[in-house]
């Protein structure tokens, strides 16, 4: 089928949506109706549309995938080309610049950092200069800091030398070892985690987690409908006017856009049981940043024993004495360093503890990484979510050793261990085996009741087809109440029947990785730029 083929007694259009059904189970007895369509006849890809950003952020490795999905023409490098109604999501070999050193880091703890480069044509050695001070020479591409201060920017600097000891390329990295990931904790029950704090006799305040496909919350006082809360945001309740030794009983109930009840949770708050504690205090300063886009971000900081208030400098210049414990900035320009401040004052005005943070929305993340390849991805994220339909994709997947290439649709409410994180993968394509459908849906599951969402469930299928590289093909699923059936060609390929089938919203998503687990490497054998076409996407309901 082709798009002069469609079956609408409409003219067809570049891309067409509709409001998608998210609640109402289908009528099945019914017909088919569009509701989302992209034709890809413009003049490039539709960015109002198309995220081109991995959801769990730019330079997230998975899979330990070898590429970066390149977001909105980074380094000067644009893989998504349409041409004759056609999308090409194009993954190329990074353009690395065999004279620089893309120096980088990795953080282990508080206290120590390995920095890592790339070595550079005719290095010899190389001299790692801490704030100006000499700590050593390396042979290879890695030096191990120990003994570090946790939340202070350190300034290195690595010079690249030839066997002749003369400098070839330096290469200079701000490290702040605040910047560690946090540490993964073992698996927990399901719950809100409600809590209560409490601040005086009369006050306190209801506090829980928004949990995944949150749309509104019940609060239930003494077994009476007591708040109505709408929205995902709300995450708290503040109450006042409470009777000091007076048991107060709370259910928290949240529900799905759907109105369907996704948890509850109880808790007994009696204010006389006392204040809660306060906050613990650090002896030390520690900033933390958090970059949301090339011009915002923001610096927060931890309560300081015997700290009342806190100067904020920006590059040496005094802008804020605050006794909050974050700074929002609106103003940062890409590729330009700012150095914030942070002093940490008594009641008197005498300095406690001060440390400094540098911020730059340059993305760097192609150094961070140093993935060997760039590519792209598309996902309907931020503009097209649905529940239940036929989805379908006209495309031709690239030929070669560790290439990588997937059209498929991930749940919309994605939260890390939360039990909801369903997948349907419509196809996955591995470019040396080229007459193989990959089809696949994956969640969690709780087999012993015990609450514990911990094992990944896969259900996994192949079919023979013909070469998808040679021509195009469609592929699709049907996604029903307990069913999914994948097609190749219109011929049925797969099924998954049950309760495990998948009733939340999901979106769309199309992508050309380049190695990993699942393909393997790419070799000297793959060609490059390596294309992954898309003829149209198309999603209908009944």
């Amino acid at each position: 089928m082709s798009k002069a083929h469609l079956l609408l007694a409409v003219t067809a259009l570049s891309s067409f949506h509709v409001a998608a059904d998210t609640c109402q189970a289908p009528d099945t007895d019914a017909p088919y109706r569009l509701v989302f369509e992209e034709n890809f006849d413009g003049g490039g890809l539709d960015r109002g549309r198309w995220d081109t950003e991995f959801l769990w952020g730019p330079g997230v490795i998975i899979n330990n995938e070898n590429q970066y999905y390149v977001n909105d023409g980074q380094f000067g490098y644009e893989p998504f080309k349409v041409s004759d109604g056609v999308l090409s999501i194009e993954a190329i070999k990074a353009p690395f610049d065999r004279t620089l050193l893309y120096l980088t880091r990795s953080i282990y703890s508080a206290n120590t950092v390995e920095l890592l480069w790339r070595s550079p044509e005719n290095a010899a050695s190389y001299e790692i200069y801490r704030d100006g001070e000499l700590q050593g020479t390396a042979r290879g591409g890695s030096w191990l800091e120990r003994n570090l201060r946790d939340g202070i920017d350190y300034a290195y600097e690595v010079v690249a030398k030839d066997g002749n000891g003369n400098a070839l390329v330096t290469a200079q990295l701000t490290v702040n070892t605040a910047d560690r990931p946090l540490p993964g904790s073992a698996p927990q029950a399901f719950s809100l985690g409600l809590t209560s704090k409490i601040y005086a006799p009369r006050v306190a305040e209801l506090q829980w987690q928004s949990p995944n496909r949150a749309a509104r919350y019940e609060i239930y006082r003494n077994g009476t409908l007591y708040r109505s809360l709408t929205g995902a945001d709300y995450k708290s309740l503040y109450e006042s006017g409470l009777v000091e030794g007076q048991d107060y009983e709370y259910r928290v109930v949240a529900f799905d856009n759907c109105d369907e009840k996704i948890i509850e949770q109880n808790t007994t708050l009696n204010t006389g049981d006392g204040t809660s504690p306060a906050a613990s205090l650090d002896d030390r300063l520690v900033i933390r940043s958090s970059i949301y886009s090339e011009s915002t971000a923001d610096i927060g900081w931890n309560a300081v024993r015997g700290a009342r208030r806190y100067d904020i400098f920006d590059n040496g210049v005094f802008v804020s004495n605050t006794d909050g414990r974050s700074l929002f900035i609106d103003d940062l320009v890409p590729g330009v360093d700012r150095k914030f401040k942070v002093v940490a004052l008594d009641a008197d005005g005498t300095t406690i503890d001060q440390t400094t943070r540098v911020l730059n929305t340059a993305d760097n993340s192609f150094a961070l990484n140093r993935q060997p390849y760039l590519s792209g991805i598309i996902t309907s994220y931020n503009s097209f979510r649905f529940k239940y339909g036929r989805v379908e994709a006209r495309a031709r997947m690239p030929a070669g050793k560790g290439l990588w290439s997937a059209f498929w649709l991930l749940n919309a409410y994605y939260k890390q261990d939360q039990p909801e994180d369903p997948e349907i993968d419509i196809i996955e394509a591995i470019g040396d085996r080229l007459t193989t459908a990959n089809h696949a849906y994956h969640y969690q599951s709780d087999p012993d009741g015990d609450g514990f969402n911990t094992d990944r469930v896969s259900v996994e299928m192949k079919a023979q087809i013909s070469d998808f590289s040679s021509s195009f093909h469609t592929y699709r699923v049907d996604w029903e109440p307990n069913l999914i059936v994948w097609y190749v060609d219109d011929v049925e390929t797969g099924r998954v029947e049950g309760e495990q089938v998948s009733d939340e919203q999901m979106y769309l998503i199309a992508n050309l990785a380049v190695g990993g687990n699942y393909p393997g490497p790419a070799d000297s054998t793959t060609v490059f730029p390596a294309r992954f076409q898309i003829d149209y996407i198309r999603v209908f309901q009944q």
